[in-house]
This record gives structure tokens, C-alpha cells and sequence, in this order.
């Protein structure tokens, strides 16, 4: 699927009320980024990312791939092969793989998406919350906006950008500001307490 679709696909989920359930749990499962993680053992059933149908491999899926005796003389053969300007390269690794891409989850939920799946998903929910989007902002209330606005840096949209310059802007100010009050009043109180001696 492509960024666009992806997209469209989470906006029609945000609408829909049968669906803004799931997205919920979701965006609680998935957010912050520290939530995240590789699948490790491959799961049983259908192990396929939940926002694009994209079937997808764990880690547990590589190291026994690269155990095998098959894989072993592939890569064998492509070492032997790699300078030779008339063999057919294929990667032992891109054969294991196939199709499939990485799968990652989140901390508390059976459900799995594609790293790339995943990258959007998170662009979308920030772009959402910087966007003012009520509900989305509920949902991330105790997650620190600190966490995500470095990744809000690089996401293509003016309104987004726009946000993010007047937070930073924001911070630059606050942050000057309490400084230079801090080392004032200290120096005040410490005036006052040399005047009455103690």
C-alpha cells in the first residue's frame, strides 16, 4: 500500500464508530515509539500486518532460515559467485524473505504491522495531534509531545511544520526567560538574607 492509502485507510477508521475502537487500542498500544518492538517468535494463525494485509516474518523466521542446509549452500554459491560477471546474483537472504516484511508490535496487543506500515501509522497520528485533532490528542493526553516532535520535523505538511516551529519557538522562549528569572530572584533572596543577617 502506498503512504496515501495507508492514510486514507486510518482516516476512514477514525470516522467510522465500529472501527474508532480498534484504532483506539491501537494508538495506546503503539504510542510512543518506546512501545514498539520486533516480533520475535513467529506467531501462530495468520501473521499479517493489520493495516496493509502484508504478510510478515519475525525474528525467529531468519535465524531458522539461516540454519537450514539449503540456505547454507545458497550463500555458499553467492559468495563463490558475487565477482563473476556472468552469474545471476540472488541474494540467499531476499529468497528467505520473499514478500514478507518485518513485523513489529506493540506493548500490550496481539495485533501486527509492517515496520513501513508502521512508520506511516505513526506520521499519521502526529500529523493528527499536531493538527489539533480532539480526539487523537485525548488519546496520546499523557504521552509528551517532547517524545514525537523531533520525528513532527521531518513530515511533509505545512500545517505540521508550522506547529512544530511555534512549539520549538515556544520552548526557546520559556526556557531564556526562567533562566534569567531564576538567577535573579536568587540573587535577590540572597541580598535580603545578607541585610537581615542570617
Amino acid at each position: 500500500m502506498t503512504t496515501e492509502q495507508i492514510h486514507a485507510s486510518l482516516d476512514a477508521m477514525l470516522e467510522n464508530p465500529k472501527s474508532k475502537n480498534f484504532l483506539n487500542h491501537l494508538v495506546r498500544n503503539y504510542m510512543p515509539i518506546t512501545n514498539v518492538g520486533k516480533v520475535w517468535e513467529t506467531p501462530k494463525g495468520d501473521f499479517k500486518c493489520v493495516l496493509t494485509k502484508e504478510p510478515l516474518f519475525s525474528s525467529q523466521d531468519i535465524l531458522e532460515g539461516i540454519h537450514t542446509e539449503e540456505f547454507k549452500t545458497q550463500f555458499m554459491d553467492n559468495l563463490k559467485s558475487m565477482f563473476d560477471d556472468n552469474a545471476q546474483i540472488s541474494s540467499p537472504m531476499i529468497k528467505l524473505i520473499g514478500d514478507r516484511k518485518m513485523g513489529v508490535t506493540g506493548k500490550e496487543t496481539t495485533t501486527y504491522m509492517s515496520y513501513q506500515g508502521f512508520q506511516e501509522f505513526y506520521d499519521w497520528v502526529i500529523t493528527k495531534a499536531l493538527k489539533g485533532d480532539k480526539h487523537m490528542n485525548w488519546l496520546l493526553g499523557s504521552i509528551r509531545r517532547d517524545s514525537f516532535i523531533k520525528r513532527a520535523e521531518n513530515i511533509q505538511d505545512s500545517d505540521v511544520q508550522a506547529k512544530v516551529k511555534n512549539i520549538n519557538t515556544a520552548k526557546d522562549r520559556s526556557a531564556t526567560f526562567s533562566l534569567g528569572d531564576t538567577n535573579d530572584a536568587l540573587s535577590k533572596l540572597k541580598e535580603k538574607l545578607e541585610k537581615e543577617g542570617k
